[in-house]
């Protein structure tokens, strides 16, 4: 009888260890790190990153992606890192208003992906500005794969928005590491308006 109970706790135990994190949950896990202001080159925008990340100004081929940035982690002891990417965009869907935006998106992760599943998306005010965001994850549940939290939000030119993505690697310190890029997200501002 002692093997039973003993069998029922581990597969409890288990079962809740595969439980989804939310962003609210990742949100409200406050992680000390220090910081870097950066400074889009044109004043665009402004975001806290971890000061220990390197981050550059991309060019991007896509006539859609206006301007953005890349902020990455140094590698692990895997070699896995963690970024975030902000990029200032025409609607990929020639959508003028938010939700419509948010929509495309959420219908190009359903009917395109095999390999990420969504755990949740919806309208946050955790950006302090009316925004939506998309919580994906690989389907494969593998060890350094990718879970992705991202956000858009009105540039206050209609039809075009701002895409805030944190990309976390699935380690030991996934956690950690998406509440860190969660509080950074959080200091983004809008300076160019």
């Amino acid at each position: 009888m002692k093997i039973i109970g003993n069998l029922i706790v581990l597969i409890l135990l288990v079962s809740c260890s595969k439980e989804e994190i939310t962003l609210k949950q990742y949100a409200n896990y406050t992680v000390k790190f220090a910081k870097q202001k950066v400074n889009y080159p044109d004043k665009d925008f402004s975001i806290l990153i971890p000061k220990s990340w390197k981050w550059k100004v991309e060019d991007y081929e896509n006539e859609n992606i206006i301007l953005g940035i890349d902020a990455g982690s140094k590698p692990d002891k895997n070699g896995f890192t963690d970024i975030i990417s902000i990029q200032k965009i025409k609607s990929f869907g020639e959508n003028k208003d938010l939700k419509s935006e948010f929509e495309h998106y959420v219908n190009l992760v359903k009917n395109n992906s095999q390999s990420q599943k969504i755990i949740e998306s919806g309208l946050t005010d955790i950006l302090n500005q009316k925004s939506y965001f998309l919580h994906t994850k690989s389907n494969t549940n593998t060890y350094g794969e990718t879970e992705i939290i991202s956000f858009i939000m009105d540039s206050g030119t209609e039809g075009v928005f701002y895409n805030l993505t944190a990309s976390a690697s699935n380690t030991e310190n996934l956690k950690k590491n998406m509440s860190i890029m969660i509080q950074s997200l959080k200091t983004f501002r809008i300076t160019n308006n």
